[in-house]
């Protein structure tokens, strides 16, 4: 405790012994410049989230038949030799990364066209054209799904190649 309570005497006395300083008439010094900021890089620009929406048969036919669409089949490939929708593109979901370049370059040009852009698959329980279009969806794009996929244009009696 002796030791404490003189080491507290010494602080305490230390800190009575900072007196103001005396002010002198020297000439003032000069203060050094700050050192310029380093810029940050820039932070890449943050992308908007396209619109995910949904597009019925009666909605997509004319559009088909008018050649005014980008219309994509989400299908395995051999799921398409089996029957898809006229003049749509196979992109199945395994093969998005390796497809992604040429087709928003295709995507990019029906924007220009003003065409919109439909994914399908099987029916509605497959989840394949929902996992292309949220992707594209997340990349900027407008992606519509069709409704009941492949199944409802194929109930509807519309053509098939």
């Amino acid at each position: 405790m002796k030791s404490l309570a003189a080491a507290g005497v010494v602080l305490l006395a230390a800190c009575q012994d900072q007196a103001t300083p005396p002010v002198t008439t020297a000439a003032p010094t000069a203060v050094a410049p700050k050192p310029a900021a380093v810029a940050k890089p820039a932070a890449p620009p943050v992308m908007k989230a396209g619109k995910l929406t949904v597009m019925d048969v009666t909605t997509l036919f004319p559009r088909q038949q008018a050649g005014t669409v980008l219309l994509y089949d989400a299908r395995p490939g051999f799921v398409a030799g089996f029957g898809k929708i006229p003049g749509a593109i196979s992109w199945p979901k395994n093969d998005f990364d390796a497809r992604i370049s040429q087709s928003e370059a295709e995507i990019r040009a029906a924007k220009s066209a003003g065409k919109p852009v439909v994914i399908y698959c099987t029916d509605a329980a497959c989840p394949d054209a929902r996992a292309v279009a949220e992707k594209l969806a997340a990349r900027g794009h407008d992606i519509s799904i069709l409704d009941g996929g492949f199944a409802t244009w194929k109930e509807a009696g519309l053509p098939t190649e």
